[in-house]
């Protein structure tokens, strides 16, 4: 063997090694987050941590005027509606909570990681807050536990606005950035446990429209909670249940309990939700809907174009929930700060050439 071939076969040993070294530091958690330094960086105030049956919430209740409850997606957690709390926290009274399995809420001491089970968790927030008429707003998995939570408390919800809304599985052949595909296959090989900063940037750039660049602060507070220990083995545990629930029952039959008036704020580009924006209004059959169509937005439509997502949104509130109840005041909660369709009197709004950009107040 000459001197040439030893020194490379030392190299490709020692390089080897040292990727072996790697992914067994990485499974053994060398570079997890812990739960405290995610909330130091993410849940300091105004967030508040409320126990809600055995389950340290992590909250955001910001704003003044009529209640409106906001809930995030999949994979995310409540600083998905960032920018939109920005624009109406002057005009309404914003609540946030990140819903288990995600976000910087604590662990569920049930085990139970299901939209059921979320939607509990949510009734419980809504009474201790003492909301007893209020708009939910939600996106993504986030408008299957906003759907569940109207299923059991008919009556108290008096709007509901969804963007993105997977009344049926999702998409499973929508075409995957590469990269995204070979770094999921390492992970989920490899280090199942935890993800590159990376990795999420290209969720949000393979799930939205082109040119969108994810924010750094997006991206941090996902790599932040996902990487907790526990929090993406606790995540499929969730997504488990919800396909599940998927494959053996009809999930979009919870939307014909809702009575209230629903806003659908539907983006085109998003290649996730597997059903249209018609199939999904004829679920609707006991509402009027309005529906709202972005052709240049996809999955993540508040940070996209913020100006224009809460413009449309802020216009239903204004007409449908800021005039329901008599805004409630603050409980205090004893936490810690820190298809071919007739829309009946329904609408449709084609925004292919959006307005001028909406103000932030």
């Amino acid at each position: 063997m000459s001197r040439r071939v030893r020194s490379t076969l030392i190299v490709i040993a020692v390089v080897v090694a040292a990727l072996v070294a790697l992914v067994l530091a990485l499974r053994a958690g060398a570079f997890a987050t812990t739960l405290a330094d995610g909330r130091a960086q993410f849940a300091g105030p105004p967030s508040q941590f409320v126990t809600v049956d055995g389950v340290k919430l992590h909250v955001r209740d910001e704003g003044t005027g009529p209640p409106v409850v906001l809930l995030h997606g999949s994979i995310v957690n409540l600083h998905e509606w960032d920018p939109v709390v920005e624009r109406l926290k002057s005009r309404y009274r914003l609540i946030r909570v990140d819903w288990p399995p995600y976000g910087f809420s604590g662990q569920d001491p049930t085990g139970v990681y299901t939209t059921a089970r979320a939607a509990e968790l949510v009734a419980g927030l809504v009474d201790r807050l003492g909301l007893q008429s209020f708009a939910l707003v939600s996106t993504s998995n986030g408008s299957n536990v906003a759907l569940e939570y109207n299923a059991r408390h008919p009556g108290r919800v008096n709007s509901m606005a969804f963007s993105m809304l997977p009344l049926e599985r999702p998409s499973q052949t929508r075409k995957v950035d590469w990269r995204l595909k070979a770094m999921g296959w390492f992970h989920s090989t490899f280090v199942p446990d935890w993800r590159t900063r990376e990795f999420w940037r290209l969720v949000l750039v393979d799930t939205t429209s082109p040119g969108f660049v994810a924010p750094d602060v997006m991206v941090e507070s996902m790599y932040a909670a996902n990487n907790v220990p526990g929090a993406l083995a606790r995540q499929r545990a969730y997504i488990a249940s919800n396909t599940k629930l998927f494959k053996t029952t009809d999930m979009g039959a919870v939307a014909e309990q809702v009575t209230a008036p629903v806003l659908l704020q539907w983006c085109e580009i998003d290649t996730v939700i597997s059903q249209g924006a018609e199939r999904s209004i004829a679920r609707f059959r006991n509402t009027t809907v309005k529906l709202v169509r972005y052709p240049q937005l996809g999955h993540f439509p508040m940070w996209e174009d913020p100006d224009l997502f809460t413009r449309d949104l802020a216009a239903f509130l204004d007409e449908h929930a800021a005039h329901a109840v008599t805004v409630p005041a603050r409980a205090e909660m004893h936490g810690t700060t820190a298809p071919d369709v007739a829309l009946a009197a329904g609408s449709t709004v084609d925004r292919s050439a959006p307005p001028q950009p909406a103000s932030k107040s």
